[in-house]
C-alpha cells in the first residue's frame, strides 16, 4: 500500500502538549508521516503561536497553519481536509487527550485490513479512560451505545476527536459542523456510506494543560443528537458533493 499520512492537530493555546504531540508521533513513525499540519487558532497566546511556529522551522514535516474559520475544532479539521496533500488523512488534538501512540496502530490496522477509516475507541476492551468522572462516562456510554443501536454498527466511540480516513472520502463530503461534532459527523456519514470501518485500542488521560472547550455537556449532547439525526435521516445523494 502507497501510504501518506497527513496528520492535522486541531491546536488552542496548548504549548508543552504541542511539542509532546509532535515527538510522540515522530517517535512512532515508519515512513508513513507526509506531514504535521498545525491548524492553530488565532485565538492562541503569543507563546502557543512561536511554540508552533519554531516547531515547524525545526522540522521539514511540520506545517503551521492559523485557522481561518474561527471557533471551532471542526472548522480546523475541516480546514484541514482541504488543503491535505496525503493518501490518508487522520485527525487529533494537541492536548494528549488523543494518544498520539494510536495514529500508528491505527496505521498498521489500516495496512492490515486494507479498511477506508479506522476510529480508536476508549470502549474497546483494552482501551480506558483516566480522569474522566464517572457521571460524565456513563453520559458517554449510553449515548454512544444508542447511536451504535441507530445505526447498527460496532464502532464503539463515535464522538472521539482520533480517526483516520481515506482522503479522497472526505474532501468529497459537504460538512455541516463547526466543532467537536464534526468528530461525530465523519464516522457516521462514513457508516451511512457503506465504508469499511476498523477500530483498534486508546487511552484517554486528562490533559494537564489548558481547559476543554466543551464546557457544557448539555449543549454539546444537543449538538451531537443534532447533526445524529441529520445524518441518520439523510439520503446517500444529500451525503455527497453533487
Amino acid at each position: 500500500m502507497n501510504l501518506e499520512l497527513s496528520i492535522i492537530v486541531a491546536v488552542y493555546s496548548e504549548t508543552d502538549t504541542v511539542v509532546e504531540t509532535i515527538r510522540r508521533l515522530l517517535e512512532k513513525d515508519q515512513g508513513y508521516i507526509k506531514e504535521i499540519l498545525l491548524l492553530v487558532s488565532p485565538r492562541s497566546s503569543a507563546v502557543c503561536l512561536e511554540i508552533c511556529r519554531q516547531a515547524a522551522s525545526d522540522c521539514k514535516l511540520v506545517k503551521f497553519l492559523i485557522q481561518e474559520k474561527n471557533p471551532g475544532q471542526g472548522f480546523a479539521f475541516r480546514q484541514g481536509f482541504d488543503v491535505a496533500s496525503g493518501t490518508h488523512v487522520a485527525i487529533m488534538s494537541a492536548d494528549l487527550e488523543t494518544e498520539p501512540e494510536a495514529i500508528d496502530r491505527m496505521v498498521r490496522k489500516l495496512i492490515e485490513t486494507n479498511c477506508d477509516v479506522v476510529s480508536a475507541s476508549r470502549w474497546h476492551k483494552e482501551g480506558g479512560f483516566t480522569g474522566y468522572g464517572l457521571v460524565k462516562m456513563w453520559v458517554n456510554y449510553l449515548f454512544q451505545r444508542f447511536f451504535m443501536f441507530l445505526f447498527r454498527t460496532s464502532i464503539s466511540d463515535l464522538t472521539y476527536g482520533l480517526k483516520l480516513f481515506r482522503a479522497d472520502l472526505i474532501k468529497n463530503m459537504p460538512w455541516e459542523c463547526a466543532g467537536h461534532d464534526l468528530c461525530l459527523e465523519s464516522i457516521l456519514k462514513m457508516i451511512k456510506l457503506g465504508a469499511h470501518i476498523e477500530e483498534v485500542p486508546t487511552q484517554w488521560i486528562k490533559r494537564c494543560e489548558g481547559k476543554s472547550k466543551n464546557n457544557s455537556a448539555v449543549i454539546v449532547l444537543m449538538k451531537y443528537l443534532k447533526i445524529g439525526l441529520e445524518v441518520y435521516f439523510s439520503s446517500i445523494s444529500q451525503l455527497r458533493k453533487l
